[in-house]
């Protein structure tokens, strides 16, 4: 039994230089990840909330949406200035003959001017950048969602992956302790020395797929770290990935205070705005001016002046901007009904797949692993009191390890789907450092 134990121990050695050496240094980090336990103390455990966090604060496309609320609040500024006065300077009647050489007979007009806004632009115009505003204040909010939802995806695809790492790690120690019971049949000749050689062909195809695993875990990691700069000191929470015992997903229903619909609706409401800036620029505005005249041939008398110019609507009356306008805004309206639409077959859909995949994980972990754990003992046990072949027993820890991944396959897919529906309510929308406001 001593030998044993020590080539147990050397075969997990051989094994560690084999992933090494084969997968390189992700392998050997996956193998201190999943064997090292002074790696485990020193890591902090990752919750979901805290990933999301990490990476909210790490994105920056967050930033860059930041950015456009920015610039879309200084259009609102802009929208809010006036006009600005002209001043001009006129001389007239120098630098002419007789009389009228050099600036004896000249006339100076000194004036200041101001354009009057008509038909209400200014009012149309700071609505059109207030809807701007709102608009990219929403594009911020989603750009969030989005975010945090592939947060939520990589988070559960690395806890996953850790499932399919231990499904390997009980499958290798199940071939080798059934390569063990062959082994000592085969010595007692109680099997042909063909099950012995399937035995070890069985162990070994469990070390490439453990080696696998860990690969696949690595990679997962790794890319759950890049959402918050790369840093894997963490430790996932195998507990996160069971099936919540209630599901809390009925909370906020598709309505229009979805953010998706919301967006939808700011643009509408935006095209309308742009309807009225366009209606409003058909008005033709004044432009008034006051000012004073110095006449130098009257020894320096002078008088004021007044004056109007008002641009007569012949032929612009901006027809064609105001026709392109309203087609827009029925463009929005359409659209606006049409994305309502799909995201509630879109939300109705991920409600049905989530309750089925609940329901299937619910089977596998209460029916078909059970009795599939129960077959494998049989078959052992059989096995060894020369019921059954070594072929039976191999089917049933198939069989076993089959029905473990499809239960991890189901949780994944429950936890992807869930994903999507906490996207669509906007559930983690109080993980984002702002807050949107429906006008």
């Amino acid at each position: 039994m001593s030998k044993y134990r020590l080539r147990r121990r050397s075969g997990r050695i051989l094994l560690r230089l084999l992933a090494t050496a084969s997968l390189g240094a992700p392998a050997f980090i996956a193998s201190s990840w999943l064997g090292g336990p002074a790696l485990a103390q020193e890591a902090a455990p990752l919750t979901l909330r805290t990933a999301i966090a990490r990476a909210v604060d790490a994105d920056p496309g967050l930033q860059a949406a930041h950015a456009g609320v920015d610039a879309a609040r200084g259009g609102v500024r802009q929208a809010r200035v006036r006009p600005n006065p002209e001043l001009s300077a006129e001389i007239d009647n120098f630098g002419g003959r007789g009389e009228l050489r050099g600036m004896s007979g000249a006339e100076s007009t000194f004036s200041v001017s101001q354009g009057l806004e008509f038909g209400g632009q200014r009012g149309a115009r700071i609505r059109l950048a207030e809807r701007e505003l709102h608009g990219a204040e929403l594009d911020r909010a989603l750009r969030g969602l989005d975010l945090i939802r592939d947060v939520q995806t990589a988070y559960y695809d690395a806890l996953a992956a850790a499932e399919l790492v231990s499904i390997a790690e009980q499958r290798l120690q199940t071939a080798e302790a059934l390569n063990t019971s062959v082994a000592r049949r085969v010595a007692a000749a109680r099997d042909p020395l063909m099950a012995g050689a399937r035995a070890e062909a069985g162990v070994a195809e469990a070390r490439i797929g453990l080696r696998r695993a860990q690969a696949e875990a690595v990679t997962a990691r790794a890319r759950l770290a890049t959402y918050f700069g790369g840093d894997d000191g963490f430790t996932l929470i195998p507990a996160d990935f069971a099936l919540p015992r209630t599901q809390d997903h009925a909370h906020a229903a598709l309505n229009d205070s979805s953010l998706d619909i919301a967006r939808l609706v700011a643009e509408r409401d935006r095209q309308s705005a742009s309807v009225r800036v366009e209606r409003s620029l058909a008005w033709q505005n004044p432009t008034l001016s006051f000012g004073y005249r110095r006449f130098e041939d009257r020894d320096g008398d002078g008088a004021l002046v007044a004056g109007v110019s008002i641009p007569l609507g012949v032929f612009d009356r901006n027809q064609g901007a105001v026709s392109s306008a309203r087609a827009q805004e029925r463009r929005a309206a359409l659209e606006l009904e049409a994305g309502r639409r799909a995201l509630m077959r879109e939300y109705a859909a991920v409600e049905r797949a989530l309750a089925a995949d609940a329901a299937a994980v619910r089977s596998m972990e209460d029916d078909v692993i059970p009795q599939t754990e129960r077959a494998l003992a049989l078959a052992q046990d059989g096995y060894n009191r020369g019921a059954f072949s070594y072929l039976d027993v191999l089917d049933a820890q198939r069989a076993l390890s089959d029905a473990r991944q499809a239960r991890v396959e189901a949780l994944r897919a429950f936890h992807l789907n869930e994903a999507m529906l906490d996207r669509l309510t906007a559930r983690f929308a109080d993980a984002l450092p702002f807050e949107e406001q429906h006008r």
